[in-house]
């Protein structure tokens, strides 16, 4: 984080990147997401499953997954020069590899906001509180084989290949793994 990006966080921001702000979710952020992510079949392929989620299992989900609170789920995510929602992001436990003290980083844009490193963006400032304030020791990313733009989000955010898993809610996912030990080396200041 920049000083300058500092000064624009309000309390309800948990993480701010230079163009990007990671922020506690409010019920009123449902319908933009449904519309911009939940509702899209490519975006939702991609994430989660190979459908959009109905109207309903987008709610349970919004209303289950995403932190209101500085809970520590997912995060509503907001492009700092209009406050337009472009989809959603987070620190969330992780288990695929077997390690109970794993968390995952993950972002989810709307299509429209796909191609302008917003994901690499918001990945490297996730790594970054994910070592520095949330206290993790490892972080893993886990996306689809197939899926080529996020692999290499992950990858310029300081993730490496890790192995192949099958999970089961997500199908076959590679997974992208970043020890604290490794990041601090690489980001000797």
């Amino acid at each position: 984080m920049t000083a300058s990006t500092e000064t624009t966080m309000t309390s309800t921001d948990v993480m701010s990147s230079e163009r990007l702000v990671l922020r506690s979710a409010d019920p009123s952020d449902f319908e933009p997401l449904y519309q911009v992510v939940f509702s899209d079949e490519q975006v939702m392929k991609q994430a989660f499953y190979d459908r959009p989620m109905s109207r309903e299992q987008a709610s349970e989900f919004f209303r289950d997954e995403f932190d209101f609170c500085g809970s520590g789920k997912r995060l509503g995510v907001l492009c700092l020069k209009d406050g337009t929602i472009i989809g959603f992001s987070g620190l969330l436990a992780c288990t695929v590899l077997g390690e109970p003290d794993d968390f995952e980083i993950g972002f989810v844009l709307g299509r429209s906001f796909w191609g302008k490193g917003y994901a690499t963006e918001i990945g490297k400032a996730q790594v970054r509180f994910g070592f520095e304030q949330a206290g993790c020791s490892r972080l893993l990313g886990v996306v689809r084989e197939d899926n080529a733009a996020s692999k290499r989000a992950l990858s310029k955010s300081g993730l490496s290949f890790h192995s192949t898993v099958e999970t089961t809610d997500r199908g076959v996912r590679e997974v992208y793994c970043v020890l604290k030990t490794e990041w601090a080396f690489s980001n000797r200041r």
